[in-house]
């Protein structure tokens, strides 16, 4: 029989941690009967979406990076062309937020001048190439009934794309803001075997192109791009031609302190009921947000989440216990959004790692050892086995996320030079969110495999 100590599955071993929602504890005879139900616990829960874009008042620390962003765009309000910009800091230090918020006022004053500006907000790190991103771009700017040009998911080639683009903002636009957000992911990861050229990568020829619109295609639209990224030094990484083209100026944003994640959520709490926050709630979520790099998106995260808990369990306040609850709950939720895009392949060399740094004494491993692992959980659930090199590449794309590390060492002239991998977050948040994918909460991890992961790490 399968207890709480002893899972035999990654499903199982996922849901006795308790990665899994939060349900009532008590039936109701009609299940429906919430639908009619005021909300006892939130007043306006939007208010605390990722994607709320809040007045000025609201938004806290940032009044310096407003000003310089609304510098940068002025040039639009007449058609003209802004700037081109980057901004970099910390994942939730309030990078994407400031942009939506000053380009939708630049939007709107822009009306008022009788200028016609178009928006396009992209996450590269959904779309992972130039081509996913210029369809982006050129669906979300596109109106079919007035440029009668269509924008096909796929089948033509990237320059015809461009082409498609190019005349549906000439024809609907005075000017156009372009927002690159996680622009570093259309960039080759600098560890591969062999390195692609700056100017051959993704993101290079996007901005060549994006930021050369005025010279090089007829269109009298003026263009603004904004880059946004977490990577405090991915402007030295830009082709040089990019650099002479798109001259971006640089805005760094710092990360937020425990007082100013507090004041963030202050200006928020509107979002509940009056009377249902213990005090303690917010200092207590702005504390563990402070612990991650001062990340505002996971204050606000924590802040909901905790809300959240306390109504299905059917409580009159939201309380410390509901925040750390929160807390353990959000952890395996950023666990698992980090890795949800990732190849199935890729999850089970992750899942393998994970595994290998829970279930031995050691805190880093051989490539070859991570292999073994992983070709006996592909094997248990009857998935391919690739072979090491492509394994490797591909969990070289995740070393960028902060979920592992790779380093090239050597032992000396005995062993020679290997690949050396340690995880860099909490193995059993990995496993967690791992087994809660259908494809592979079937691998076990029972006694019966721990031993055998042990025994293919001694070989």
């Amino acid at each position: 029989m399968t207890t709480d100590s002893d899972p035999q599955t990654l499903g199982e071993y996922a849901t006795n941690r308790g990665a899994v929602s939060y349900s009532r504890t008590e039936q109701r005879d009609d299940p429906l009967s919430v639908l009619d139900e005021e909300d006892p616990i939130f007043a306006d829960e939007s208010l605390l979406r990722i994607d709320h874009i809040p007045n000025q008042d609201k938004i806290v620390g940032r009044n310096q990076q407003i000003e310089t962003v609304a510098r940068r765009l002025k040039p639009t309000l007449n058609g003209g062309s802004g700037k081109g910009t980057l901004l970099l800091g910390k994942s939730g230090s309030g990078k994407t937020l400031v942009t939506r918020y000053v380009s939708r006022e630049v939007d709107q004053r822009a009306t008022e001048n009788d200028t016609r500006i178009g928006r396009a907000i992209v996450d590269c790190g959904q779309r992972r190439s130039e081509t996913q991103t210029v369809i982006t771009l050129a669906k979300s700017l596109n109106d079919p009934s007035q440029t009668g040009v269509s924008v096909p998911s796929s089948g033509i080639a990237t320059g015809a794309y461009y082409d498609r683009l190019w005349k549906i903002i000439d024809d609907l636009y005075d000017a156009v803001i372009v927002v690159l957000d996680e622009i570093d992911r259309l960039a080759p990861n600098e560890n591969v075997d062999q390195p692609i050229p700056p100017e051959e990568a993704d993101d290079s020829k996007l901005l060549m192109q994006l930021s050369r619109a005025g010279e090089e295609v007829d269109i009298d639209a003026g263009m603004t791009v904004i880059g946004i990224s977490n990577d405090l030094k991915y402007g030295d990484r830009l082709d040089t031609r990019v650099e002479s083209s798109f001259s971006p100026d640089e805005i760094v944003f710092p990360a937020y302190d425990a007082n100013q994640l507090g004041d963030i959520l202050r200006r928020r709490r509107d979002a509940y009921r009056d009377g249902v926050l213990a005090d303690d709630v917010i200092p207590l979520c702005s504390a563990f947000s402070a612990q991650e790099h001062g990340d505002a998106r996971r204050a606000i995260d924590l802040f909901r989440l905790a809300g959240e808990i306390a109504r299905d369990e059917d409580a009159a306040k939201v309380t410390e216990p509901h925040v750390r609850s929160a807390n353990d709950d959000a952890e395996v939720t950023r666990i698992r959004d980090l890795i949800r895009g990732c190849p199935t392949q890729a999850k089970i060399a992750i899942a393998a790692l994970a595994a290998m740094d829970e279930f031995t004494d050691q805190s880093y491993f051989r490539a070859t050892e991570m292999y073994r692992v992983y070709r006996a959980f592909a094997e248990s659930i009857d998935a391919d086995v690739l072979g090491q090199k492509r394994i490797t590449d591909q969990l070289r794309e995740y070393e960028t996320l902060k979920i592992i590390d790779m380093e090239r060492t050597s032992d000396g002239y005995r062993e020679g030079t290997y690949l050396k991998l340690s995880l860099l977050d909490d193995s059993s948040l990995i496993l967690q969110s791992v087994g809660l994918d259908s494809r592979l909460e079937q691998i076990p991890i029972g006694s019966g495999m721990k031993q055998e992961i042990a025994r293919l790490v001694e070989s």
